[in-house]
């Protein structure tokens, strides 16, 4: 899909990557809806970039409020083209130390707020006849990297690789999908403190987070690589060549997995689910008539 002078929305688009895919839309001449959390960074971006752009407060984690984003959207602008579901948070610890209202928000943020803003604009798209494309912030994560103190950010990631997967599978061949990866992006990721939600994190944390992240590819950067990405319609769009050992890594041991635990053999295919299902609904079928 081309993008230039398509009708977008960005959630989390006040600030890092979410806020450089807002201004690269722009750029190409693209009405905008900038939707984050952070209603006074959301406005003061919009009023920075101009007419085409415009902000509206939502919360990824609450349904009703993705569900109320899409409606205002959507009479605002009179239908959307892209939509990049964006928003996102980090939270950083050991596993087991964590807690269920941890656990709880960075789901609710990350992974639910991502299927329902697909869910409510994709939804949208398709009854209106309107060509689209989805666009969804998965991470590095996603493909294989892991590393200590990011587990329930790395699963959230992990999980919409799934989602986005299955909706590529499920989605009318007028709604694209792709799943955005990237890798260490400067960004305020580190920084959930900042929304007020759970209480804050270990003391130093958020420093160590800003020197760390500070190091990392520019949103512009990664922002340019996703548009790139959704005019060429591609499923993965990666941003970082070091994301690929992890990734190849996890193949690698499936794959050896595979192959001393269940290898191929000429009856594997009768335990295949979408065979199965077909002949299952066959068989139904024929009952019936």
């Amino acid at each position: 899909m081309k993008v230039e002078g398509k009708t977008a929305v960005v959630t989390g688009g006040a600030s890092g990557i979410g806020a450089a895919i807002v201004r690269a839309l722009i750029s190409r001449n693209c009405t905008v809806i900038i939707a984050d959390y952070e209603k006074e960074k959301a406005e003061a971006l919009a009023s920075e970039l101009g007419g085409k752009a415009s902000a509206l407060q939502f919360d990824a984690a609450d349904v009703k409020s993705v569900a109320a984003l899409a409606e205002q959207t959507w009479s605002q602008t009179g239908g959307v083209d892209l939509v990049f579901a964006n928003a996102g948070i980090n939270l950083t610890g050991p596993l087991l130390q964590a807690t269920p209202e941890q656990f709880d928000w960075i789901f609710a943020v990350n992974t639910r707020g991502a299927w329902a803003t697909c869910k409510e604009f994709g939804s949208r798209m398709i009854e209106n006849g309107r060509e689209g494309h989805l666009v969804i912030t998965g991470s590095e994560h996603s493909l294989g990297m892991q590393h200590s103190g990011a587990g329930f950010y790395t699963a959230t990631k992990t999980a919409l690789l799934g989602i986005a997967d299955v909706m590529r599978d499920e989605l009318p061949g007028t709604v694209g999908i792709s799943l955005l990866c990237p890798g260490l992006t400067s960004t305020e990721l580190y920084d959930a403190d900042r929304f007020g939600v759970l209480p804050e994190g270990p003391a130093g944390a958020k420093d160590l987070g800003a020197k760390i992240m500070g190091k990392g590819m520019s949103a512009a950067d990664v922002a340019e690589a996703a548009i790139a990405g959704v005019e060429r319609g591609d499923f993965y769009i990666v941003t970082h060549a070091i994301s690929y050992p992890p990734a190849e890594k996890r193949y690698e041991e499936i794959k050896a997995a595979f192959a001393a635990q269940a290898p191929l053999k000429k009856d594997s295919e009768k335990y295949s689910v979408p065979r199965v299902v077909s002949e299952t609904l066959t068989e139904l079928q024929g009952s019936k008539s």
